[in-house]
């Protein structure tokens, strides 16, 4: 299914970040509205929390850091709720992917908010993935920069790897911000804890990045004549009913085990 035009979400995110983010490599992702179907989301306010109040981490779930930029194992800072949660999507990986992992690429966790405070990166609960390296040499790769550019049966299953690990993302956390939010997205997924906290996330058609990945799911997974819209409308809504009743799920995604399943199911595609 060729790739859609799609359109960009121009918003203002926040600024102040630190080391990582002053290579243009990632975004702020605080308090950002998310559009959905025209109505802004409210979360909780992010905060800033000094470096030496976190734990240093090389590794989530076993697999070694690695800092994109100069490709070298490295050490990051995390809260301790939001890294449980990473650990617990990392250490699934092997299940959903078609080698073992071995290393997880990143842009970054923590920085230093300074007096902007304005992004859960301040706080260590937010984590840019860049790639996922696996043991036959091959990757997933979250750098939609450069595999757009692929044609044929490369960029389906490149497009595929992606969707498929960021849903597996979204089963655990509310944000995850993918390309399809804006361009400064493009070579990194987004994840933070802002919204759903230490808890499992639930549906809302409010959300723009949720609707986002059902969009592409549906369409990219389960073939679904859904365009990448970005709005709840009656076209995605036939087309997560169907993929739904085909998991056996109920076909509100607001119910219980719905979003999760899947998201889950989702996730496991990326073994295709």
């Amino acid at each position: 299914m060729p790739e859609p035009l799609t359109r960009r979400r121009l918003l203002g995110l926040g600024a102040g970040l630190g080391s990582a983010l002053a290579i243009g490599a990632t975004a702020a992702c605080g308090t950002v509205p998310d559009p959905g179907a025209g109505v802004p989301e409210r979360g909780a306010s992010a905060t800033c929390v000094p470096r030496s109040a976190l734990a240093s981490h090389r590794t989530v779930a076993g697999l070694p850091l690695v800092y994109e930029p100069d490709q070298r194992r490295s050490a990051f800072r995390f809260d301790t709720g939001f890294f449980t949660r990473l650990e617990d999507w990392a250490g699934g990986l092997a299940d959903v992917l078609p080698a073992a992992p071995e290393e997880l690429r990143t842009y970054g966790s923590w920085t230093d908010g300074g007096t902007a405070c304005d992004s859960w990166h301040h706080a260590g609960r937010a984590f840019d993935l860049a790639r996922v390296r696996l043991a036959d040499g091959s990757e997933v790769s979250c750098r939609q920069d450069r595999w757009r550019s692929l044609e044929g049966a490369r960029l389906d299953e490149a497009r595929r790897r992606y969707w498929a690990l960021a849903a597996g993302l979204h089963a655990r956390f509310s944000y995850v911000l993918t390309y399809l939010y804006d361009a400064q997205h493009a070579n990194h997924v987004h994840v933070d804890n802002g919204r759903s906290g230490d808890g499992d996330p639930t549906f809302s058609p409010r959300s723009g990045v949720q609707v986002d990945v059902v969009q592409a799911v549906c369409r990219y997974l389960w073939a679904q004549p859904v365009e990448l819209t970005g709005r709840w409308d009656a076209a995605t809504r036939r087309g997560v009913a169907a993929v739904l009743d085909s998991l056996g799920l109920d076909d509100d995604l607001g119910a219980a085990g719905s979003w999760t399943g899947l998201m889950t199911a989702a996730a496991a595609r990326g073994r295709d």
